[in-house]
């Protein structure tokens, strides 16, 4: 979480969309989606389950609130900074978060839960509520997506 908001300021639905993003990539013409993991655990080491604005994590909100991050009044409301030294990364894990952080970081958190709602095919109101609360993992079976790991270590 650090090195996403370090990166810039941002409201904590945007953080837990980018970390999302980041620990997976979905390839919705195959229903593939890769879970990439870290030192054989998922990269954000946060299990995700469907909320209304896409998936969503208390790990990544509790990892936010155990950090305590600067609270930084914007143009548009209060929103997150990290003002310390950088963490200290694997590489591979580092360039997945860059990776992602260049590609979504400028979008705007509801812009994210467009896009993520849209990837994930709940986009659809009657099936988000059919799924709400559930983990991420039941839906994409439900959905018969496959889940595939990919250990950033390898490539």
């Amino acid at each position: 979480m650090v090195y996403l908001l370090r990166r810039r300021f941002m409201k904590p639905k945007k953080l837990v969309l980018l970390a999302f993003l980041a620990q997976y990539d979905v390839d919705v013409e195959r229903r593939v989606v890769y879970e990439y993991r870290c030192g054989g655990r998922p990269l954000a080491r946060a299990v995700f389950y469907i909320w209304t604005h896409g998936p969503t994590s208390n790990e990544v909100y509790e990892a936010v609130e155990s950090l305590g991050p600067d609270l930084v009044a914007t143009e548009l409301g209060l929103e997150m900074t990290w003002p310390g030294p950088p963490p200290r990364l694997p590489g591979p894990a580092a360039a997945r978060l860059a990776e992602a952080a260049a590609e979504y970081g400028g979008w705007r958190p509801w812009e994210l839960e467009r896009h993520v709602k849209k990837m994930l095919g709940l986009d659809i109101p009657e099936k988000m509520s059919d799924y709400m609360g559930r983990p991420l993992y039941s839906y994409l079976k439900a959905e018969g997506y496959a889940l595939m790991h990919r250990n950033l270590e390898e490539h």
